[in-house]
């Protein structure tokens, strides 16, 4: 009986430690920017701790401590930066900083969705699927079976085709790839608007004209242009 409460109690505590441990590495890999926001905890000195937004030159002001450069460092690294500074004035301080706010990176979903534009990651990373549904989903014209995802880049930007309606709707969530920051979605219209709308544009100008021409038969008649005998 004893053994078995052994074991059952070493499971847990296990299990605890892996949590902790996968709650500690949350966001460690995300590199802070401009308009990201974290909270400071300074543990026993709230007067240290604060929330701070990144400033467009990519600092946090603290207010013992002054501006402190994060742009480009994940917590973990603005975690020691932090602790070599405040040791200055406590001894061995302990520190949390947890993300509140992921704003710095951004990506662009354009063509024919709802509402195009650009969108924060707001986490570590997005999928294609979930900046579609930020972007309000497809319009009824678009052609999901193209879109394109384009990444800028040096001495060219690289393009990749993906089939969307499989993410979408037929749940193919494998091919749901990861956005990286600077990242454009184009989702084109698809071949029968495009002729409709080309069609439309031709027949315009005709179309035109037979206003036109209808609206001077109703006022001169007809037969208004013809030789009077």
């Amino acid at each position: 009986m004893k053994l078995q409460k052994i074991i059952i109690l070493g499971l847990v505590l296990f299990f605890l430690g892996v949590s902790s441990i996968s709650f500690a590495q949350e966001g460690s890999s995300y590199l802070l920017g401009p308009e990201d926001i974290i909270r400071v905890v300074v543990w026993e000195n709230p007067d240290m701790s604060g929330e701070f937004k990144v400033d467009p030159a990519g600092n946090i002001t603290q207010l013992i401590l002054g501006d402190i450069k994060v742009e480009g460092l994940t917590i973990v690294e603005l975690e020691k930066i932090l602790y070599e500074k405040l040791s200055k004035y406590i001894e061995t301080p302990k520190i949390t900083i947890t993300i509140l706010g992921y704003f710095s990176k951004k990506v662009y979903i354009l063509g024919e969705v709802r509402q195009p534009g650009k969108f924060p990651i707001g986490g570590e990373y997005i999928t294609i699927r979930e900046a579609v549904l930020k972007a309000g989903l497809p319009t009824k014209n678009a052609d999901l079976k193209r879109v394109k995802i384009i990444t800028p880049g040096k001495p060219q930007p690289v393009t990749k085709i993906i089939n969307l309606y499989n993410i979408l709707y037929k749940g193919n969530m494998e091919k749901d790839i990861k956005l990286d920051s600077g990242d454009i979605v184009y989702v084109p219209m698809a071949l029968v608007p495009r002729i409709t709308d080309t069609l439309g544009q031709i027949s315009s100008p005709f179309m035109q004209y037979l206003s036109l021409s209808n609206l001077f038969d109703s006022v001169f008649g007809k037969n208004s242009g013809s030789a009077t005998k």
